[in-house]
């Protein structure tokens, strides 16, 4: 396996399309024709009330998750071709 490296897993998204955009980098900012329908919404919709509520929700979340420990009988799915 290989170790994955984030660099920009503490920015905001916003963070990240500013950045991509003064330094006139190519990115996708077109949404999926899938997305409005995915449970996804939900989820992102939730984390943008809590973010509203207080500013360091999603980072507070983000540091906790990585201190979870995942037990060895967790199986994950295997990806398939798309």
């Amino acid at each position: 396996a290989v170790p994955r490296w984030k660099p920009l897993r503490h920015a905001y998204e916003k963070e990240i399309v500013l950045y991509a955009h003064f330094q006139g980098l190519d990115y996708v900012s077109t949404e999926c024709v899938y997305a409005p329908h995915a449970y996804r919404g939900h989820a992102r919709t939730l984390l943008k009330d809590l973010e509203a509520t207080r500013a360091s929700t999603v980072a507070a979340l983000g540091h906790s998750g990585r201190r979870l420990a995942v037990a060895a009988e967790v199986a994950t799915k295997t990806l398939g071709a798309c």
